[in-house]
């Protein structure tokens, strides 16, 4: 099976940092101005958030796009946005001494997931600053300590990614499970059986039950920043544009 492109939409941008998507189609792409703004599948403008007191946004969760996470890492802060990327809750984690942590993200009951890399445990919190579950210490458990880049919650599981060990998972108690052999530092996507991870040029879809592979190839893949599909689009975020296209399935 082959993977036909047709671009339908690019979109000028003023040095592009970040990008991320949500289950809906949306595209989130962080400025250098530390700016957000969203699209729509189509590429239209619908939203916007700018902050300027946290210091750079590092890290951008949309699984939830009620309840968006912005990480702020210079300051250790979290801030969530509401679906018109309005903000609603700002969190200081260093008052439970998380000191710039590497991985986070959104649970999917609205409590966070964070990687505590100096216990070496994931950890889930709530809104209150408690933290509300704890795994083991994972160098016990794995025989390596993680040191991961990015972190996602999907259909009760949690996959953090480690470009030198692997892709870590757990349970949705923070019980460690198993680690995938696969390496990227990229922020990976869970699209039903579907974990998909972008290397080099390509993006690989990985069927979690059946373990057969699936490749995509990626135009100019050496200039890309960040790649996402959602909804039978795909998402090309390079350093002065987006690209936006359709993908049809078409015989080899």
């Amino acid at each position: 099976m082959a993977f036909a492109q047709e671009l339908i939409r690019s979109i000028p941008l003023s040095a592009p940092r970040l990008m991320t998507s949500d289950n809906g189609g949306n595209i989130y792409i962080v400025l250098a101005d530390n700016s957000l703004v969203r699209y729509t599948s189509e590429g239209d403008s619908t939203a916007f958030y700018r902050s300027i007191s946290n210091g750079d946004i590092g890290w951008i969760d949309a699984s939830n796009p009620l309840k968006i996470l912005l990480y702020f890492p210079s300051f250790s802060k979290v801030v969530i946005l509401d679906k018109m990327l309005s903000p609603k809750l700002e969190l200081d984690l260093t008052k439970l001494n998380l000191m710039r942590p590497q991985a986070i993200g959104v649970s999917s009951d609205g409590m966070i997931w964070v990687y505590d890399i100096f216990q070496a445990r994931l950890k889930k919190i709530d809104e209150q600053l408690t933290e509300v579950i704890s795994s083991n210490d994972l160098r016990m458990e794995t025989g390596a300590l993680p040191n991961p880049s990015s972190l996602l919650e999907q259909d009760y599981k949690v996959y953090m990614t480690d470009s030198v060990n692997g892709i870590y998972i757990f349970d949705r108690y923070g019980s460690y499970l198993n680690t995938l052999p696969f390496y990227t530092k990229a922020a990976i996507q869970i699209i039903g059986d579907q974990l998909v991870y972008r290397t080099q040029d390509s993006l690989f879809a990985y069927h979690l039950k059946s373990g057969k592979e699936t490749i995509i190839k990626l135009p100019q893949a050496s200039e890309i920043i960040s790649a996402r599909i959602e909804r039978g689009r795909l998402f090309l975020l390079y350093n002065n544009h987006l690209d936006i296209f359709r993908m049809q399935t078409s015989a080899d």
